[in-house]
């Protein structure tokens, strides 16, 4: 097998792909084109190539930049928090709306200062080089390579730090809107408040949010606790003061060790998943050797390096043993047996469907049984008209086709060897009676008679198949292997002729009603 490499997987090629096809040329036919144009147009559309591929490189990289982490969860966890425990919850509406202003124009201010980063290092940075590269394509290159570098490195920690603020921002916004409805919603209660809780709370739902209000928040009223509890100075308001602002700086930093040691370690198993093993990744294969039987299957399993010698030696094994031509027999002279390799071969096919369904009978598993032997008085001459073909289809179907011919298929072996005639046999069969019967059959067609010095039975019989086939879990669902050496009765359906060239086998004679162009017709 030829080894080849993916050319697309290289890092080399990935990163020409996210920026674009890079040509190479000349000054000479960078700036001016033959036959005709001119150069200031050219640069120009230069320049606009170069910017979509640059614009094409730079979102595929805030495509990946911008993804979930759980570093990015906790910081905007710990700022909501810091709002929540800071927000005033007796401030008006409108001192809520200077708030959220104040935070806007802060965060405009941040886009400009991001926008103004950018444009300054691409108008004297990133153009420049470009323009050195329309005449010194080596030293533009460089040029970028340096400029951009810089210019991706700043710009993505703007965009980072103008995405957190944004976020903030944002969930600012949906929790002080959604307190400053919720408190609307209750003050418009305020009589229903009264009735249930009395007149102080209806006079206090009245008054939330006024104008003259006390500002109140959980860090105020923690401040108040301490001070009832431990005084405004001395030894244990300073402990219990530390204690909280220590405690609450020690969580925030073992959140932060928390998430980022779950983003490497999510990091880590992605890339391990994505890395090829160097055998390749496990695979399961079912492989169909008889496109005829499709409920015959093998059923294989490990690295894919190692897998593919497994299927082409267990197909090659099938096709060897399933019951077909074993060819010489060593041991015998060779310049005794006749050339038979090339000889024209027939195959009579005999078939069980399998049955699913307990209503019709016994549960049965598909069978398929091959008998073939050799034409060795015949060549490929003989079959340029359909003469002989006739002949012999009409020899086949008499023999096995009215009726239908049945094999008692069964765990003994038997062998049946006639090399000068072109029969080598191999049976599993019930018993020698039903073996003679078969051999028969076939010795028929051609008239030739039985030799008994040719019969043999095999010296041990197949081990007893089961019933049932083996069954195994492959990833999660369970499978059952193809039972070997399957007993039970087969029929014949069909017969064909391998002429011995790379053409398709000739049907001689069909009882399934799907073969094409069959050599037996039926006479009407």
């Amino acid at each position: 097998m030829a080894i080849t490499f993916d050319l697309a997987k290289l890092t080399s090629r990935a990163v020409r792909s996210d920026v674009g096809t890079r040509i190479i040329r000349g000054m000479e036919q960078g700036v001016t084109k033959q036959g005709g144009g001119n150069g200031v147009v050219n640069f120009i559309g230069w320049v606009f190539n170069t910017s979509w591929s640059l614009t094409g490189f730079l979102l595929g990289k805030l495509t990946g930049y911008f993804k979930f982490s759980w570093t990015t969860f906790w910081s905007w966890f710990v700022a909501t928090k810091q709002f929540i425990w800071n927000f005033n919850w007796n401030a008006t509406d409108e001192q809520l709306n200077a708030s959220i202003k104040a935070q806007w124009t802060a965060l405009a201010g941040q886009i400009g200062g991001a926008l103004g980063n950018a444009f300054g290092y691409i108008a004297c940075g990133i153009l420049p080089g470009m323009a050195i590269a329309v005449f010194n394509e080596p030293l533009g290159a460089v040029v970028l390579a340096k400029v951009g570098e810089e210019f991706l490195e700043e710009f993505l920690e703007n965009l980072g730090a103008l995405f957190n603020s944004a976020l903030r921002l944002g969930t600012q916004i949906l929790l002080t809107e959604t307190f400053k409805n919720v408190r609307k919603f209750i003050k418009s209660n305020s009589k229903l408040v009264g009735k249930l809780f009395g007149k102080n709370a209806e006079k206090a739902v009245q008054a939330w949010g006024s104008a003259n209000s006390k500002p109140w928040s959980f860090a105020s009223a923690n401040e108040e606790f301490l001070d009832k509890t431990f005084g405004s100075e001395g030894a244990w308001r300073e402990a219990a003061e530390e204690f909280q602002e220590e405690a609450d700086e020690a969580c925030t930093e073992a959140g932060y060790v928390v998430a980022n040691a779950v983003d490497t370690f999510l990091g880590s198993q992605m890339l391990g998943r994505e890395r090829t093993p160097l055998l390749g990744h496990t695979r399961y294969v079912e492989i169909t050797p008889n496109r005829e039987n499709p409920d015959e299957k093998i059923v294989l399993g490990g690295s894919e390096e190692l897998l593919k010698p497994v299927i082409i030696q267990t197909l090659a094994t099938y096709e060897q043993f399933g019951e077909r031509d074993l060819g010489v027999i060593y041991g015998t002279p060779a310049a005794d047996i006749p050339e038979r390799s090339h000889r024209p071969e027939v195959v009579l096919k005999f078939y069980q469907k399998q049955n699913k369904n307990p209503a019709k009978g016994a549960l049965t598993d598909a069978i398929e049984m091959r008998i073939s032997f050799r034409l060795m008085n015949k060549t490929v001459a003989d079959f340029t008209t359909d003469a002989y073909l006739k002949v012999l289809a009409d020899a086949i179907h008499r023999e096995f086709a009215t009726p239908p011919f049945k094999i008692n298929k069964g765990k003994q072996i038997y062998t049946y060897s006639d090399f000068e005639k072109g029969y080598q046999f191999v049976l599993s069969v019930t018993d020698s009676t039903e073996a003679k019967k078969i051999i028969k059959k076939v010795l028929d067609i051609q008239q030739h008679p039985f030799k008994d010095e040719g019969f043999r039975k095999g010296s041990t019989p197949m081990e007893t198949p089961s019933t049932v086939g083996e069954k195994v879990i492959i990833r999660g669902e369970t499978e059952r292997l193809p039972t070997r050496g399957k007993v039970g009765i087969v029929t014949f359906t069909n017969a064909y002729l391998n002429t011995g060239l790379r053409l398709p086998p000739i049907n001689l004679v069909d009882l399934t009603g799907r073969k094409k162009d069959v050599v037996y017709k039926p006479s009407k």
